[in-house]
């Protein structure tokens, strides 16, 4: 991963994408292998939050903020995204809603000034304004800090805009690793009732009673000068699910 790169890491349950970053963080320590970091990035610059936050329950905000900062050595605390929600910081942590909890945990990692952070299956908890809230800061930080951000995110619409980067994982292994322009200029969907020419390189087909949906990857100038073919393109999302679907296609053949 590149210094200030924001990456998207894609794949269907249970492909390994949570394990990953468990390993990066230090969370989990791999059966085999090695991650290496530059020598300039730190344990106390990488940060790590995920659907299950672990914080100190029975601790106010502000113990929690405290005892943080001691720990990572932090001298000014960024209380910035709290002031503008206008939370309690006397408040016990336990006390929080799911969207607090991640704003707080994500003020606590800002405070590091992290080089390296990863979000793992949060934003998806969080409500719509919320949400929002909390992409607007990780896009703040990615510019600030010139911070890496690594995110996992199985709701792709709410984040499409942010990654500049797609790797999609499968059974352990990644199958894809591309700048997100270049794959939405790579791919395309064609719209059909006739049988297509064996030169595609479909990587998934959704059937239906009237016509059938094939998605193309990767699509070449070549492709284009096919008779009977009229092609479609699409935006993120939909091509993150076409190779999810071509995963699930190719467990049932």
């Amino acid at each position: 991963f590149n210094r200030g790169e924001a990456v998207l890491i894609a794949g269907s349950n249970g492909s390994g994408k949570s394990s990953l970053l468990r390993c990066i963080a230090g969370v989990y320590f791999p059966d085999s292998g090695s991650i290496q970091f530059p020598q300039d990035v730190t344990k106390k610059k990488i940060g790590f939050i995920s659907d299950k936050m672990s914080l100190f329950e029975d601790m106010t905000l502000k113990e929690g903020i405290r005892f943080h900062s001691s720990v990572f050595d932090i001298s000014q605390f960024n209380d910035r995204l709290l002031t503008q929600l206008n939370i309690d910081m006397n408040k016990p942590i336990k006390g929080l809603s799911n969207g607090e909890r991640a704003i707080y945990h994500l003020s606590l990692l800002i405070s590091q000034k992290p080089q390296l952070l990863m979000v793992d299956e949060i934003i998806h908890a969080i409500d719509p304004y919320l949400r929002e809230y909390f992409l607007e800061a990780l896009i703040e930080l990615i510019d600030e800090c010139n911070t890496t951000v690594i995110m996992v995110n199985h709701t792709i619409s709410e984040i499409a805009l942010i990654p500049e980067r797609v790797l999609i994982l499968e059974d352990g292994n990644f199958i894809l690793d591309e700048k997100s322009e270049d794959l939405i200029r790579n791919t395309r969907k064609i719209i059909t009732d006739k049988p297509l020419n064996s030169k595609l390189n479909v990587i998934y087909t959704r059937q239906s009673s009237v016509y059938d949906e094939h998605y193309v990857y990767p699509f070449t100038d070549q492709m284009a000068s096919l008779p009977d073919v009229e092609y479609q393109e699409i935006q993120l999302t939909e091509i993150i699910k076409s190779f999810i679907g071509g995963y699930y296609a190719k467990k049932r053949r």
